[in-house]
């Protein structure tokens, strides 16, 4: 990142602590043609070794072995956050409890992805400008009319903020990251960049996954390229010293698995609340927390395995639901192959007819899904249980059953 002093950017020396061995890039699904290349020989899939590491100086949690971000986010991602009508409403909400801290300014959302936030201000009235490196998704949010800028978070995107949508005049009170913070590998450079932005009386709220959880549930398939940081308070605060911010205040919540929501200002500024002390105390011991997940993650799947391959073995139709990044990584650390898994569902149209990177699992649609009806459904997307019962209500009632690995493999 341009024009951040290189002496002030505190870079955390992480430690090998879990092995996952080879992974592919969780978001990266094959076309058809991708995947016969691939068949063929003809083309390359890429992989890395996905290694958790742990530096106690930083109180860093992260990945050792990381992967450049243009591999990542680029004018094909097959994310689009709107086709969850749960986290619609979560953004919505957010964006209503956030609302007092903008006063007259704009509100500027980091990793605005297909809009899902900034409509949410749009409705409210609140001028706002997203920032997002990937092409195809900052376009369709765009389409939406919102103001967007396609770019990577640097010191040039800053300046491009300030410079643009009525913010010399009205100022920034608010800047705004949801599961975006923890993808950033130059993670001190990141942070100073939004100091810049917030100076010291605008505040900086994050939402990421929290490592506790992670811990707490086994959730091991929160861990995948994209996630760089598995935060404590601990470690953002230490990220965050030298910039004169700190995390002020802090609430948990329950979307993807767990999260911490961090609310971050000048030290001068904004007064630590209790809750920060709360769950810092909390955060004890981490490298024995890392041990039993290592532990407790190789556990999970062997019983998850056992499972699966029990209910194939008595003759049992078998598929996946969700084609998520996190089901990316269960099936490929778990060795789930097309002969045990035939398929996954998903509603997102830029997934189906794609295949799952590594295991190379076929996406059908929904729609499909419902036509074979299978006996049992493996849950790539556990965190949605409850919006997926409401809408597949069919499933259950016809005697299908939900298979889940977290907190432990089970069916449900």
């Amino acid at each position: 990142m341009d024009d951040v002093n290189d002496s002030m950017v505190l870079r955390p020396k992480l430690s090998p602590v879990i092995d996952f061995g080879q992974m592919p890039i969780a978001n990266a699904f094959l076309s058809e043609s991708e995947f016969d290349s691939i068949k063929k020989g003809l083309k390359w899939e890429y992989s890395y070794n996905m290694v958790l590491g742990f530096d106690p100086e930083t109180h860093a949690i992260g990945l050792v072995n990381t992967v450049p971000q243009e591999m990542m986010f680029h004018d094909h991602y097959a994310f689009f956050s709107s086709t969850s009508k749960g986290m619609q409403k979560h953004f919505f909400e957010t964006a209503q409890a956030l609302k007092p801290y903008v006063g007259s300014g704009v509100v500027v959302e980091i990793g605005s992805n297909d809009g899902i936030m900034l409509e949410a201000w749009k409705e409210l009235g609140i001028p706002a400008v997203g920032v997002e490196p990937s092409a195809n998704v900052a376009r369709t949010s765009r389409e939406r009319g919102h103001n967007v800028i396609n770019a990577f978070m640097n010191m040039a995107t800053v300046h491009a903020i300030l410079e643009s949508y009525g913010v010399q005049k009205r100022g920034i009170y608010l800047v705004f990251a949801a599961n975006v913070s923890c993808h950033i590998e130059e993670l001190g450079a990141y942070l100073s960049c939004i100091s810049q932005l917030i100076g010291k009386h605008g505040i900086f709220v994050c939402e990421d996954p929290y490592f506790l959880d992670i811990v707490q549930k086994t959730s091991y398939d929160q861990i995948y390229d994209e996630h760089v940081w598995y935060f404590t308070i601990s470690f953002m605060n230490t990220m965050l010293e030298s910039l004169g911010l700190h995390v002020f205040h802090c609430e948990h919540i329950d979307v993807h698995g767990g999260e911490l929501r961090m609310y971050i200002g000048h030290r001068d500024t904004h007064k630590e609340t209790p809750a920060v002390a709360e769950w810092r105390a909390r955060e004890t011991d981490i490298e024995l927390k890392l041990l039993l997940l290592e532990r407790n993650i190789k556990a999970s799947r062997e019983k998850l395995r056992d499972i699966l391959y029990g209910l194939k073995k008595s003759g049992k139709t078998l598929c996946g639901f969700g084609a998520s990044s996190k089901g990316v990584i269960v099936a490929n650390y778990c060795g789930i192959t097309p002969e045990l898994i035939p398929y996954v569902t998903d509603n997102t149209p830029a997934k189906q007819g794609m295949y799952y990177p590594g295991m190379h699992i076929p996406v059908i649609p929904q729609e499909e899904f419902k036509k074979r009806n299978p006996d049992y459904a493996l849950l790539f997307v556990w965190n949605h249980l409850k919006e997926i019962q409401k809408y597949q209500k069919w499933f259950e009632e016809g005697g299908g059953k939900w298979i889940t690995h977290v907190p432990n493999p089970r069916i449900i």
